[in-house]
């Protein structure tokens, strides 16, 4: 029995160090690149759940500056920030920012784009998206087409929240939207036409305002993708309690 134990130990000794020498060497990413970032953030703060839009800058000197939309439960908030981002390994780095916003962790792409990330604020379970934002002008034009999306949110009844679930189909012209959402709600269908329209704040960033064929109206912070291939939104009332990537797919012909 011992001559077999022994036997036993040399193997787990033996193949993992033959594994381990065909192993790819982990490639190191570029440095990570300034310029301005789109962040969407979902998740649970304690017991709560949490959609957030970040639209955040980083500097050559490490300095970071954005604005904040935050829905945690059914409290909204919109906060603008400072901060700084460090490069900690060869393909992470951390965002560290005022008393206005919570810390990240960020992982970035070969390029040094920040690709990923996650809150290290205590009681924080969020995941993030980050997605680059060219300089440039929103323009009604540069979203005109059909927009497509699926997203899950919460839905707060009865005293809890429980999950909720859609599929869009929008075609927008000129900034106005006609859309079609087809919803479960706690595993209840819904299917609803609606109407609404972008209301321009600073560049990209603005407001969605919809009503429903019922007469619902929804209220949104939403950012415009600089590069035309769609927006962000949350939604900042009521019961639902929704963040979303919206892709534009198609132009107008």
């Amino acid at each position: 029995m011992r001559s077999l134990l022994c036997w036993s130990i040399a193997l787990t000794v033996f193949v993992p160090a033959s594994v381990r020498a065909n192993q790819p060497e982990p490639m190191e990413c570029a440095a990570p690149r300034p310029g301005s970032y789109l962040v969407i953030r979902q998740g649970q703060r304690g017991e709560a759940p949490l959609g957030g839009l970040q639209l955040e800058t980083w500097l050559e000197d490490g300095s970071v500056r954005g604005r904040r939309f935050l829905r945690v439960g059914r409290r909204y908030s919109e906060t603008r920030y400072q901060g700084r981002w460090q490069r900690v390994s060869a393909c992470g780095l951390t965002v560290t920012r005022d008393q206005q916003g919570s810390a990240s962790s960020v992982l970035l792409s070969d390029q040094g784009t920040p690709r990923f990330g996650i809150s290290t604020k205590v009681g924080d379970v969020v995941t993030e998206q980050w997605l680059p934002q060219p300089a440039g002008a929103c323009k009604p034009s540069a979203m005109d087409g059909t927009v497509l999306s699926r997203q899950m949110g919460m839905t707060f009844a009865n005293g809890a929240w429980t999950p909720n679930a859609v599929i869009q189909r929008e075609t927008w012209s000129a900034w106005q939207m006609a859309g079609l959402a087809v919803s479960s709600y706690d595993g209840a269908g819904e299917v609803a036409a609606y109407q609404g329209r972008f209301l321009q704040d600073d560049n990209c960033v603005g407001r969605i305002r919809q009503q429903d064929a019922r007469g619902v109206n929804y209220v949104y912070a939403a950012i415009l993708r600089s590069d035309g291939k769609g927006y962000a939104y949350l939604q900042t009332q009521g019961d639902d309690l929704t963040v979303a990537l919206l892709d534009r797919v198609a132009a107008q012909s």
